[in-house]
């Protein structure tokens, strides 16, 4: 299953960067008064049914989730996560269940979102960084996903205004954020219930 998603998951990256492309040549083509108008609708026939195979590919990957039932549940679990949406869910997925054992460490890791820091004997000389050893597209849509969460999750933006007021640059407090979220996502994964906002557990 983890691997027929990422199959999906992996066309459907390769169609939308297709689709970004044509549309970046599309609007810088109708800012030239000599361009054919024959050529426009082309480019945007063509920008539509890319569209229209992103929806298709990500249908397809949803559907194979489906077929499990004990997935289904997980999933739409993990979708109940303010911030995250459908692709992000479905690349989450896939990771969690092709490292079912890991624990909280070892994911963190496994997205390469670990804090490392450089040495040179006893000192350290630079900042420390995360190490971007794990999954690339794991760390690309939780990071995307860091700007809804940080103002439609409670745990999550309580902890973003935080490190904004200590004075983290974004970035910083972003990795910050999307590394919470990778945990809250993970533990909600592994027990199939629904995210609960920390302001509805103490009412």
């Amino acid at each position: 299953l983890a691997q027929a998603v990422a199959t999906h998951l992996a066309c459907y990256r390769v169609v939308q960067k297709a689709r970004v492309a044509y549309q970046g040549l599309a609007e810088a083509l109708m800012q030239d008064p000599a361009t054919s108008k024959s050529l426009l609708r082309g480019l945007l026939r063509e920008i539509r049914e890319l569209k229209k195979k992103e929806a298709l590919h990500l249908t397809h990957a949803q559907a194979v989730v489906a077929t499990d039932e004990e997935a289904a549940k997980r999933f739409e679990a993990v979708l109940t996560i303010p911030g995250i949406g459908p692709i992000t869910a479905l690349t989450l997925q896939t990771l969690f269940r092709k490292s079912p054992q890991a624990d909280r460490r070892q994911i963190v890791a496994l997205a390469g979102l670990d804090p490392i820091q450089y040495r040179s004997g006893t000192s350290v000389h630079r900042k420390t960084r995360i190490s971007k050893r794990g999954n690339r597209e794991v760390r690309k849509r939780l990071f995307e996903a860091t700007l809804s969460a940080a103002r439609f999750n409670p745990a999550i933006r309580v902890m973003y205004q935080r490190l904004k007021e200590e004075g983290k640059p974004d970035k910083v407090a972003r990795v910050a954020v999307a590394r919470k979220l990778l945990l809250i996502a993970h533990a909600i994964y592994k027990t199939g219930e629904p995210f609960c906002s920390p302001t509805l557990k103490e009412a």
